[in-house]
């Protein structure tokens, strides 16, 4: 039977306090009758989500496997830690993470970080990790697509941004200059106004766009 890979941050997972039993790529799995095997780790940056795919892919058969990616934020700096902290959130995987986000840094920290320019140093994260992620999908032959949960960092005034940009493969990433974030919170789909998390109509809306994305260029083969 062929899975459905998934990776990203709380947008792909459950919510049970928000009545919230389903998010996208569990509704994709049952709508293409995949096996579904979930990474997804509420919290988390794309560095976690960059490297447990890959190392996931390295240790499982993967042929029979289509991948999709839901990008969290390039603010969340994630790092291995020694507490084993949620370790056993992701099976077969024996790695901790915890994260820190740019903007909760204390601004005694910031100080130190001699001349941190934050939005160039995202946006330069969030491009490389695509494009990292990518080429591995690429060089093993590996189905996928991708799409940002939480909003992008892009910045198209420094051409040198642009240049890796115009590398993302647009065919296999789903509106690059927006995010499931931004669609709940401008459409009201999101589960209290204090908490913006997908309602369970904003996943299943979301996948809906998604899915007709993924069927109209047969994303699921190579």
């Amino acid at each position: 039977m062929m899975r459905l890979f998934s990776n990203g941050c709380s947008f792909l997972v459950t919510r049970p306090k928000d009545g919230v039993d389903t998010f996208t790529t569990k509704i994709l799995a049952e709508q293409y009758n995949l096996e579904l095997c979930n990474l997804a780790l509420g919290g988390r940056g794309n560095d976690r989500i960059s490297f447990t795919t890959k190392l996931w892919f390295e240790k499982n058969n993967f042929t029979d496997v289509f991948a999709v990616i839901g990008w969290s934020s390039a603010l969340r700096n994630d790092y291995i830690s020694s507490d084993m902290w949620k370790v056993d959130k992701v099976s077969d995987q024996n790695i901790s993470w915890r994260s820190y986000n740019f903007c909760n840094l204390p601004e005694k920290f910031i100080r130190k970080i001699k001349h941190l320019d934050v939005e160039k140093t995202a946006s330069m994260k969030w491009i490389d990790n695509i494009i990292d992620l990518q080429n591995f999908f690429h060089l093993k032959k590996i189905p996928y697509v991708m799409y940002n949960s939480l909003p992008p960092f892009l910045n198209e005034a420094d051409a040198d941004f642009g240049v890796l940009y115009e590398k993302i493969d647009q065919t296999r990433f789903f509106k690059t200059r927006s995010s499931h974030y931004e669609f709940i919170v401008e459409n009201k789909h999101i589960v209290s106004p204090n908490d913006p998390h997908p309602s369970t109509e904003g996943h299943k809306l979301w996948t809906k766009q998604l899915k007709e994305f993924i069927d109209a260029d047969n994303l699921r083969t190579i």
